[in-house]
């Protein structure tokens, strides 16, 4: 590569090129009083897309005094601060946008050109919660003799009944229920995992 080319003379440009050319253009420091050349662009103010030009003692000095917050409430100032945390993005806490348990209305997504139609619950899936029970919830479900509908409550009360029941405690030291016990209770706990109760 030859740097010392014809094209790269074309678009290699210096500071003191630019700074010249300004002068040249006749822009002045913007600062009340000041003669130098404003060869030092600056921000006019956080909404504006103009610039203000200044000498290099002046631009320091505004630099140190600019408040990106002039002219904001401090309810606005708070607010630009919280959003931007999160680079101004919307955020959600940790499991409320979550579809269990909700109903058809309560769906929070739109779909303006109906492409969805009619995905999602049913009126009659939204009226029976217990019927979204996976496969291996239904299986833990039938070893707690528990229907699929059954609500978080009634397995709790239906494993400590269970667990009193098949315990070799309560049966006078008899282990002969001791298979049935421990697949309650990991059925219990498979239940408890999958965020079924």
């Amino acid at each position: 590569m030859n740097l010392n080319s014809k094209y790269f003379d074309m678009i290699r440009t210096s500071r003191e090129e630019k700074r010249a050319q300004m002068v040249e253009d006749g822009s002045r420091c913007d600062w009340p009083d000041c003669l130098k050349s404003g060869s030092y662009p600056a921000p006019a103010g956080p909404q504006s897309t103009d610039r203000r030009r200044f000498c290099y003692d002046h631009v320091r000095e505004y630099n140190r005094s600019y408040n990106y917050f002039e002219g904001m409430s401090q309810d606005e100032a708070e607010s630009y601060r919280r959003a931007a945390q999160t680079g101004h993005r919307p955020t959600w806490s940790m499991g409320t946008r979550r579809a269990r348990g909700s109903k058809v209305e309560d769906w929070q997504f739109q779909d303006p050109l109906e492409i969805m139609g009619e995905a999602g619950f049913t009126e009659a899936q939204a009226a029976s919660p217990g019927s979204k029970a996976t496969s291996g919830q239904k299986r833990a479900l039938d070893v707690m003799e528990l229907p699929e509908t059954a609500s978080a409550d009634e397995v709790r009360k239906k494993f400590k009944i269970l667990v009193k029941q098949y315990h070799p405690d309560a049966n006078g030291g008899d282990r002969s229920h001791e298979e049935k016990l421990q697949s309650v209770i990991q059925a219990h706990d498979y239940l408890k995992a999958s965020g079924f109760c």
